[in-house]
């Protein structure tokens, strides 16, 4: 097996797993929504990722903090809260099968804020992969047919603040190294979550405790694992498993929480995520 095979099939196992733990995080939150606020889930959630990157800091000491780009960390940071949080409301609001139909634009959104804001130039293949994943949210959203209740509304801004926080970065990326960038933002959404959190705070029991450190474990846990999938093979070679998500989540959403998807949510997600998968390929090819 040739060097770039066997990175591929690393890659694709990053991913994967990357969709395991990203689907246990979602169906997590999904159980713990109703008796607990998104504030409180992503409070708990940014102090166990901390708790897990902790070893990291022990090793390298304060330095690896150590950065001359504060105001990009804490846009970053505001950013990313916004985004996870308002994935967080999305699934205690709507099925789960539509919440992950439309956080598959966050690619879309991340191509279109590269042009606008880093200056990166428009093609064919990104102006059709922009307009294709945005006529797939208008099946699943169906416009003057449905109305586009709060939840849908709250995950897609979610998707776009997700995109800003991942431009932002690709310009960190040019001077401080993932680790860094993955305390800092930690560190900012511990207090912008945990402020609201403390006048709704409900003490979770033993059990929901369990599940709410779980949240932690395996968002941060994910995160980690895309890194190494993107970062071991092509993105046009793991993208396509990420689509794993939506019938895993559907499926789960029907048997643990009564959910049953339409069928708009299916062809809606299909067309969003070909217009990813078209702009991963093409986006490959333009690497050396």
């Amino acid at each position: 097996m040739t060097v770039a095979a066997n990175n591929t099939l690393r890659g694709i196992g990053f991913m994967l797993i990357a969709v395991a733990v990203w689907s246990t995080m979602m169906l997590l939150v999904k159980s713990l929504s109703a008796e607990y606020t998104s504030f409180q889930i992503l409070f708990i959630r940014t102090l166990v990722g901390l708790a897990v990157l902790a070893p990291m800091m022990r090793r390298s000491g304060f330095a690896l903090l150590k950065t001359r780009r504060l105001p990009l960390h804490l846009t970053r940071g505001i950013f990313a809260y916004i985004g996870m949080l308002g994935l967080f409301i999305g699934i205690g609001e709507i099925p789960i099968a539509e919440v992950v139909s439309l956080s598959f634009t966050q690619p879309i959104f991340i191509c279109l804020l590269a042009a606008l804001m880093l200056g990166e130039r428009f093609n064919a293949v990104r102006v059709a992969a922009i307009v294709g994943g945005f006529i797939g949210v208008l099946i699943v959203l169906r416009p003057g047919f449905t109305e586009i209740g709060f939840g849908a509304a709250v995950v897609l801004g979610g998707a776009l603040s997700y995109a800003c926080s991942n431009v932002a970065i690709k310009k960190l990326m040019t001077t401080d190294s993932v680790t860094a960038t993955t305390i800092w933002v930690n560190i900012i959404m511990c207090p912008l979550a945990g402020i609201p959190a403390a006048f709704y705070w409900v003490t979770p029991t033993l059990p929901d405790l369990a599940l709410l450190a779980g949240v932690g474990i395996t968002g941060t846990a994910g995160i980690w694992f895309i890194s190494r999938a993107y970062a071991a093979a092509d993105m046009s070679a793991v993208v396509p498993f990420d689509f794993l998500r939506l019938p895993i989540l559907a499926t789960a959403g029907w048997l643990w929480f009564s959910e049953t998807p339409d069928i708009w949510t299916f062809a809606g997600a299909i067309v969003i995520f070909a217009s990813t998968y078209a702009l991963a390929r093409s986006e490959a090819r333009k690497r050396p």
